[in-house]
C-alpha cells in the first residue's frame, strides 16, 4: 500500500521521542542565539578608546548669541529657533561607527530671516557631535547692525582696521560689520557677518582632523 504520508507531517520520533523534541528545539535555539552574539561581536563596531574624550560637554559652557550656548544639542537649538517662528534647514554628515577613529558627527543648521538686535539676517549654528560650537549671523544692513552691536556688548571695540576680534577665555567672537558698514566695503559688496565661537571646541574639531583625517570613508 503506497504511503500516503503528508510531506509536511513531523517524522515518527518527533512525535513519540518527547525528550529528543526537546533537545532538537534546545538545540536550534542554541544556534540561533550563538549566530546573534557572533554577528553582533564581528559585525558591530568597536568603540575607539578616545570617544568619550571627543564628545565630552564642558561644565563651563560660554553664551554664544542670543539665547544660545556652547554646548548646546541640536534638538534644543531647533526648538528654539522653531518657537522663534524661524525657518530652520538642516544639513548632517554622519559618518559610519568605527573602531577606528573617534564620532566626528557634523550638523549645521540655517535659520534665514532670523532677527537679532532688531536686524533681520541669516543666522547659522554649527555642531560637532551634537555640541554647538559656532554661531555666525549675516546681517541685512550692516551699517545700522554694527552700531547695534556695539551698543549691544561694550567688549566689542571699533578697531583701526574695521574689525572686531575679541576673546575671552574660550569665547571668541570677530565681526566685520565695522568694515562692511564703511563706502569701501559697500563699494566691494563685503558680506557682513559676525560670528561667536567655543574655541575648546573649535580645538576638538581641528584636533580630530589632524590626527584622524586620513582614517575616514571618503564621503
Amino acid at each position: 500500500m503506497a504511503d500516503d504520508k503528508h510531506w509536511l507531517e513531523p517524522p515518527i520520533w518527533w512525535k513519540k521521542a518527547k525528550p529528543l523534541r526537546w533537545l532538537a528545539i534546545g538545540g536550534i535555539i542554541f544556534v540561533v542565539v550563538s549566530a546573534t552574539w557572533t554577528a553582533k561581536t564581528l559585525i558591530a563596531p568597536a568603540t575607539h578608546p578616545e570617544t568619550a574624550s571627543f564628545m565630552a560637554v564642558a561644565a563651563n559652557p560660554v553664551v554664544l548669541f542670543g539665547q544660545f550656548s556652547s554646548y548646546d544639542t541640536v534638538d534644543s537649538a531647533v526648538a528654539r529657533l522653531e518657537a522663534a517662528k524661524a525657518k530652520v534647514r538642516k544639513s548632517s554628515q554622519h559618518p559610519p561607527a568605527s573602531g577606528k577613529y573617534p564620532p566626528r558627527d557634523r550638523d549645521t543648521l540655517v535659520a534665514g530671516e532670523y532677527t537679532h538686535l532688531g536686524v533681520v539676517g541669516e543666522l547659522t549654528l554649527e555642531f560637532f557631535n551634537d555640541r554647538l560650537y559656532e554661531a555666525t549671523f549675516i546681517p541685512g544692513d550692516a551699517v545700522v547692525y554694527a552700531r547695534l552691536l556695539h551698543e549691544a556688548d561694550s567688549r566689542l571695540k571699533r578697531e583701526p582696521s574695521n574689525r572686531i576680534e575679541f576673546v575671552d577665555g574660550p569665547l571668541r567672537i570677530a565681526s566685520n560689520v565695522d568694515f562692511a558698514a564703511t563706502e569701501v566695503g559697500r563699494d566691494l559688496n563685503t558680506k557682513p557677518f559676525a560670528i561667536w565661537q567655543d574655541t575648546r571646541l573649535v580645538q576638538s574639531l581641528d584636533d580630530w582632523d589632524r590626527r584622524y583625517i586620513i582614517s575616514t570613508p571618503s564621503r
